[in-house]
């Protein structure tokens, strides 16, 4: 009885244990699932100060506390939209001027604040926060563009802030966000089919285990395009692969000091079958999409790689940010350059304007191929080279009743631009081309430009009461070399520059601010200019900006008085001779107003199961030469003081309207472009020199099918708008016409 009894106590022990050790049990899972979660906020703390201090803005609640107007253009609205086109991306964001140039947005043209938009040469163009243009400083004209499909942000900075980002202050800064590593495992996938037998495949996959991530974003886009070669027919479009890998190991997130180390690699190929070619007045009013014969061999093959190598140290009390970063940049285009017809040769703009060689390019008069009669092909063959480090240091201090956030930066950067061009002859006979003799690589050009520059910034917001003062100042030396490797010219220059700024904020409640600084522009010559002119100009803004619930607006005014602006001879601004020089415009003022509003109509109509986003944005420009000259520079020619510069719309507004349900969603939105100038002039826009207004209505829905799968459609242009997009480099360019892309989207 005895043994009975105590075994009968002891499992009755035992039993009573089991539901306390399930409880501890239980409590201790909750309680690492708690901690590992507070790491994970850790990390995610961390890794916002990573995007503070190398990005424009870092996200999109940043905006509201930025002394300066800035845009920031999230995931959703990209996803929702299926961008791959950057000019539909940046017409949202006011006091942006972008030239349409070939429809789809490979090679963008973006213009800040009545800046230049040739090659968004003048403005700060990075991607996560580092220099991406080919060569930034050498030969910053973007004939490379990160891809916006494998983006999750895009940030736009105007204002006195913009110092931060040189080497280019005069316009303002855009940043593109690339796929970022996921806290947990995550993925995505996107095929779409549509209009000129266009094809879209986006997969990304990423996840993170412990104090390991990584995430991989592959992309593929093809379309026949949306021209038409005259006599041969083909293929007018493109096709272009990209892919991206991100590693991130880190230390235990509550270490002493924590660190982390983030490795980027991508690359990117392109194959396209874009001309510089136009088309005169008239055939483009009788049919805007025809490619003349002439062009049937042009094309551009072009790879790009990128790496970076990121860490970060959180030393408590300050934090240090270390970028190394390379990228390779190889492209040749090799496109119809002249037009010999009787031994008199015509660069193809001028060509347009001779009845005699417009003829030959339309292959109605057969070229036998001879020196005195031909077509000649230029292979643009150039390479470009892109590498440097950049830290940046952050801290805080409190002195008195003035708290202080401390950024201070520097930047070594080497670049290079290698041009080994040669030129073809081909006949034309019956509207076929043949190669009849082809130039010895380098025999057309041979040259070398490179930049070495080192660049030091410092900025210090502070913040006392209601007010928000943040003056900062840059410092860029550069080193710029020039040699004509043909006939052994060597240009060599030296700049210097000291890029002061503040800008200045005032909360007048939680909801409503003021905004407003002035800063000094400046932009580097290129390697060719002796004359060592930079572009400079004194910028101010002053703003107003309103955030409450489901509405806001921000109201902006901005000047930007330049004492020296620059015009760059290259093939794509239509200089026919395509030489590099840079040509100085003296004094010009750039002025003009930024609005913007965002407001969900849902809540007004007591509408709960669906939100009601609508949106709009106007920005007016102007932008006058403030002297008389005489100038080389086609785009400008002979100038007299109040002409308006080319390529900068007065009047230009977005708006749109959207329903979002849990379940699907509708958007629909428009763009109105004012007329452009495509030569400097005054009063009324003589015929054949201005682009068309015109008012672009896209459309964009999707609906889920099952759970995290969903079908979408996107639709541009759906009125079918015809209208002159550019008329640089060589005739008339048309705009995208009406397009469909579906397709359906997975999540996982």
């Amino acid at each position: 009885m005895r043994t009975s009894l105590k075994t009968v106590l002891v499992a009755a022990a035992l039993i009573n244990l089991i539901p306390q050790s399930a409880a501890f049990a239980e409590e201790a899972a909750e309680a690492q699932a708690q901690e590992a979660k507070a790491e994970n906020e850790s990390v995610k703390d961390r890794e916002r100060v990573v995007m503070e201090r190398v990005m424009v803005i870092g996200n999109a609640e940043n905006v509201q506390d930025i002394t300066g107007s800035a845009q920031f253009i999230d995931q959703q609205t990209l996803e929702r939209n299926a961008y791959t086109d950057i000019n539909r991306v940046l017409r949202q964001v006011p006091g942006v001027n972008l030239q349409e140039e070939e429809g789809y947005g490979n090679r963008p043209n973006i213009g800040l604040r009545g800046g230049r938009s040739d090659r968004s040469a003048d403005i700060t163009l990075m991607e996560d926060g580092v220099l991406i243009a080919p060569a930034p400083y050498a030969a910053p004209a973007a004939y490379y563009f990160p891809r916006v499909s494998r983006m999750e942000g895009v940030e736009v900075r105007k204002g006195s802030s913009t110092i931060k980002f040189g080497p280019r202050t005069t316009s303002g800064a855009v940043n593109m966000i690339s796929t970022s590593i996921p806290s947990e495992r995550s993925g995505r996938a996107v095929l779409g089919y549509g209009s000129d037998d266009t094809r879209r495949a986006q997969f990304r996959y990423g996840n993170t285990y412990g104090n390991f991530g990584y995430v991989f974003d592959f992309g593929h886009e093809a379309t026949d395009g949306f021209k038409s070669v005259d006599i041969v027919g083909g293929d007018t479009g493109y096709s272009i692969q990209d892919g991206m890998g991100k590693f991130r190991i880190g230390t235990d997130p509550s270490a002493e000091i924590y660190q982390s180390l983030e490795f980027k690699i991508g690359a990117t190929h392109e194959n396209s079958r874009e001309t510089y070619l136009g088309l005169t007045e008239e055939d483009f009013n009788d049919d805007p999409y025809r490619r003349y014969a002439g062009s049937q061999m042009d094309r551009m093959d072009a790879d790009h790689r990128q790496y970076q190598l990121r860490h970060f140290a959180d030393f408590g009390r300050f934090d240090v940010t270390t970028t190394l970063y390379h990228n390779q940049f190889g492209r040749n285009w090799y496109k119809v350059q002249n037009v010999v017809v009787g031994g008199v040769s015509r660069a193809i703009g001028p060509a347009l304007d001779s009845a005699a060689h417009l003829s030959a390019i339309k292959g109605e008069t057969d070229l036998d191929g001879s020196s005195a009669n031909n077509i000649t092909i230029r292979a643009n063959n150039r390479a470009y080279y892109s590498t440097g480090i950049q830290s940046d240091l952050g801290t805080r201090a409190q002195i008195g009743q003035t708290d202080h956030k401390i950024e201070i930066g520097a930047r070594y950067h080497y670049d290079k631009e290698d041009r080994f061009q040669h030129q073809d002859r081909y006949s034309i006979t019956d509207g076929v081309m043949e190669l009849t003799a082809a130039g010895a690589p380098g025999s057309q050009t041979n040259a070398h430009a490179s930049a070495k520059a080192v660049a030091l910034y410092v900025l210090d917001e502070i913040a006392y009461g209601d007010w928000t003062f943040v003056p900062g100042a840059r410092f860029e030396h550069i080193d710029l070399r020039s040699e004509n490797r043909n006939n052994g010219d060597v240009v060599s220059n030296t700049v210097t520059a000291f890029v002061p700024g503040l800008g200045v904020g005032y909360s007048f409640t939680d909801s409503l601010s003021a905004f407003g600084g002035v800063h000094k522009g400046f932009a580097p010559p290129s390697p060719g200019n002796a004359e060592n002119d930079n572009e400079e100009s004194i910028n101010y803004e002053l703003g107003l900006r309103y955030n409450r619930d489901v509405f806001s607006a921000e109201l902006v005014g901005f000047y930007s008085d330049y004492s020296n602006l620059l015009g760059e001879c290259t093939i794509s601004s239509g200089c026919d001779a395509g030489t590099g020089e840079q040509f100085n415009a003296g004094e010009v003022d750039a002025h003009g107003i930024e609005l913007s509003l965002g407001y969900d109509l849902a809540p007004a109509l007591n509408v709960t199961e669906v939100s009601l986003p609508l949106n709009f944005n106007y920005t007016w420009t102007n932008a006058e030469f403030q002297n008389s000259f005489v100038s080389d520079f086609e785009e400008w020619g002979t100038v007299e003081n109040g002409d308006e510069l080319p390529y900068i719309p007065e009047h230009q507004f977005y708006v749109s309207a959207g329903v979002v349900h849990p379940k699907w969603e509708i958007h629909l939105a428009g763009k109105y472009v004012d007329e452009m100038r495509t030569e400097a002039g005054k009063g009324t826009i003589p015929a054949g020199q201005g682009t068309d207004s015109h008012f672009i209505v896209d459309m964009a829905g999707e609906y889920e099918i099952l759970d995290n799968t969903r079908l979408f459609l996107t639709a541009d242009n759906i009125t079918d708008q015809e209208y002159v997009a550019a008329r640089r480099p060589a005739g008339a360019r048309p705009g995208k016409p009406f397009t469909v892309l579906a397709g359906i989207k997975f999540e996982f």
